[in-house]
């Protein structure tokens, strides 16, 4: 193959649409175009001599051809006062450099001076020109890199400014075209070249254009201390690759080249990063269970804090059990998180300051995982407090921090903020709600079951079954109810707590519905698919999942519970849970643990025992439920409700009616509708004739 052909191979190779924030723009397009190329043409709105040391390794490539040239045709961005101190310095026969580069860049930059270097050597060699354009009105706004290949011309144009952020850290689009692609490509190539060079010789009414003269030439000498000789030149170019090696290696969360988050069933995912940073990097995310919560939130935090050197991201979760799972997917973003699993705040708030003593001396990111309870204190806030670079909070499983503790007392200090939640609003705490949306900010971008069912997740059928409280729970419900009435009339907050424990005890009636078991026996003895299945059992009743485990023990059922004993015991847990993916563990029997932030991809079939009447219940455990499981090829889930009837029809069970009805309905707007819906629509209808006879 020859040198040519080898070109228009790489060339063509080449895709049309690049997201420079997304990936690594330099290696992916900037090398291999350059690679190729004797000269170009740059036409920017903007520009920043750290496009010199961003783009110092296709640069390297570029100059080693010793009669590669290059020219920049720039517009500066200028206010009025500027830009007329510009044309009076330029009319004055004075230097311009303050006007083409960012001091404040310069001064930070730590290799600025082989910056300068390789521009000087490249200016006076006159191996490359830079001339400056003030338009007449507005500024000149384009955004174009012109190569000229042995096969032709190609152009690199879209909204990527020459500039750090422009080529590396925004959300810019750039487009890749090839002059012998198409007659229309070629018609757009020539077109740019017709402008640049209209600019360049400065035959355009609309604009001035204004060379580098003498004393900016001078200015750029004197800033360095190098001399003119090709060798030095070199040494500069391997310290620009060397720095670009060492920014690579930097330890930053960086988005995994397997995730796809802008096409396929998951692109929502990528609508909500954008989203989140167009509200600059603000919101709250309100994205189904199974939805890909933690994955979008990552992908946020990498690319918004992908210009910083240092950062910490805090990720808060509602119990320790999460710790490790977050863990998981942030090794995935090529980071080593800090697991406080274990640890006290005593042990979190050392390891905060250990880490911001480290990133004085060793720029990097780092990311903690710690729970609720520890974002709350005093001390964490305060130790986070006293680092100088950016923060970014996640809060997962949000609306648990729409308490008082936390909403009346937030770190504010803290710049990028990240709410997750498939349902943020807090039930009966319109306050807590508002306060949690003014820290995190509004919900930016929503994504609920009714969108992500059939799409990243799996439908499912949904069967119910008919339970009648017996007489001793139905006088227990009618005692409770009549204590309820009589409190109702008051508007004190005493009296409203009491009802709210009232409430919450005859809710654990119809939970811990003895009729259930009985039920639930004769449905699993003649379950044919018995693997990755799951129970869910009261909290409020722990003789519950005792007789389910008996009932599963007689069925020879190989089973596993899962509590709070057995979730703070991580070997146990991985154990359990890799037994169970394999179908060496048949069913999981969980009360409460397995509601929030469990990733266990193959279960199937799920019993719900016990329903809560919080709509957030049924969402969490659905999302437990329906996700895609590649291992098992899962084509739908299975839900069994055990759906609970008064013995009478009196008008004491108003509430039980009417919450029962409610999750039915709930449940079956969502599940598939086929024949397994046929006893729900029956049950359904009675409930609404119960209903309207009271």
């Amino acid at each position: 193959m020859t040198q040519k052909e080898l070109a228009k191979s790489e060339l063509d190779f080449l895709h049309p649409v690049y997201f420079p924030n997304e990936l690594d723009i330099v290696s992916e397009v900037f090398i291999p175009v350059a690679r190729h190329s004797n000269h170009f043409e740059c036409l920017s709105g903007y520009f920043s001599s750290n496009v010199i040391s961003e783009l110092a390794e296709p640069l390297a490539y570029f100059f080693q051809n010793p009669q590669a040239k290059g020219k920049f045709l720039i517009s500066p961005n200028l206010n009025d006062v500027d830009r007329e101190a510009l044309l009076e310095a330029y009319s004055d026969d004075k230097s311009i450099l303050n006007f083409l580069m960012d001091k404040q860049d310069v001064t930070r930059d730590r290799i600025i001076g082989a910056t300068l270097n390789v521009l000087k050597f490249l200016i006076v060699s006159r191996r490359l020109d830079i001339r400056v354009v003030l338009m007449v009105e507005g500024m000149m706004h384009a955004k174009i890199w012109l190569f000229h290949t042995q096969v032709g011309c190609v152009a690199i144009h879209g909204s990527g400014n020459a500039t750090k952020s422009g080529l590396m850290t925004n959300f810019e689009q750039l487009i890749f075209t090839r002059e012998w692609e198409s007659k229309s490509s070629k018609t757009i190539i020539q077109s740019f070249i017709s402008r640049f060079n209209s600019f360049w010789d400065g035959k355009r009414a609309d604009s001035y254009t204004l060379k580098l003269n003498d004393k900016t030439i001078s200015e750029i000498l004197s800033t360095t201390t190098s001399s003119n000789s090709s060798d030095e030149f070199s040494q500069n170019l391997k310290r620009l690759q060397k720095y670009m090696e060492e920014r690579k290696t930097t330890k930053k969360l960086r988005v995994p080249e397997w995730l796809n988050f802008r096409d396929g069933d998951f692109r929502h995912q990528g609508e909500a990063v954008d989203a989140w940073i167009a509200n600059e990097y603000r919101g709250t995310l309100e994205i189904a269970t199974g939805g890909g919560k933690t994955l979008t939130s990552l992908v946020c935090a990498a690319i918004s804090l992908d210009a910083e050197d240092s950062a910490i991201i805090i990720i808060a979760v509602p119990n320790k059990p999460l710790i490790k799972q977050w863990c998981e997917d942030v090794r995935k973003f090529s980071l080593d998180p800090v697991d406080t699993e274990g640890f006290g705040t005593e042990n979190i708030v050392k390891s905060i300051r250990k880490v911001i003593h480290e990133h004085k001396v060793l720029p990097k990111h780092t990311v903690f995982v710690i729970t609720h309870d520890a974002l709350k204190t005093v001390e964490v806030k305060n130790v986070l407090y006293k680092y100088s670079s950016k923060i970014m909070l996640i809060g997962d499983e949000a609306h648990n921090l729409g308490a008082a503790s936390f909403v009346n007392d937030p770190p504010t200090f803290i710049s990028h903020r990240l709410a997750l939640s498939a349902t943020p609003e807090r039930q009966y705490d319109e306050e807590g709600t508002k306060k949690l949306l003014e820290y995190f900010g509004c919900v930016v971008y929503e994504f609920p079951l009714e969108k992500a069912i059939g799409n990243c997740l799996v439908p499912f059928k949904y069967f119910a079954h008919k339970v009648f409280l017996n007489s001793e729970e139905a006088e227990l419900w009618i005692e409770y109810t009549e204590k309820i009435n009589n409190l109702l009339w008051s508007d004190d907050a005493e009296t409203k707590k009491i009802v709210e424990q009232l409430q919450i005890r005859r809710r654990a009636i119809t939970e811990s519905a003895v009729a259930k078991l009985t039920v639930f026996e004769k449905v699993v003895s003649e379950l044919k698919d018995r693997v990755h299945s799951l129970a869910f059992c009261t909290d409020k009743n722990p003789e519950q999942l005792i007789r389910v485990n008996n009932i599963l023990r007689e069925q020879n059922y190989l089973f596993h519970q899962i509590t709070g004993v057995e979730s703070s015991d991580k070997n146990l847990m991985k154990d359990v849970i890799e037994s169970y993916k394999l179908g060496e563990i048949e069913i999981l029997t969980s009360k409460r643990v397995l509601d929030e932030g469990f990733n266990i991809p193959p279960i199937k079939t799920a019993f719900f025992l016990a329903s809560s009447g919080t709509t957030r219940t049924w969402v969490q455990r659905l999302g437990r439920v329906l996700r895609k499981s590649e291992s098992t090829g899962k084509t739908h889930a299975v839900i069994h409700d055990f759906v609970v009837f008064p013995p009478s029809n009196t008008r004491e069970f108003n509430a039980l009616v009417n919450g029962e009805l409610t999750r039915m309905q709930w449940f079956m707007s969502l599940s598939l509708k086929d024949s397994s819906l046929n006893s729900a629509i029956q049950m359904s209808n009675e409930l609404l004739s119960i209903k309207a006879a009271l």
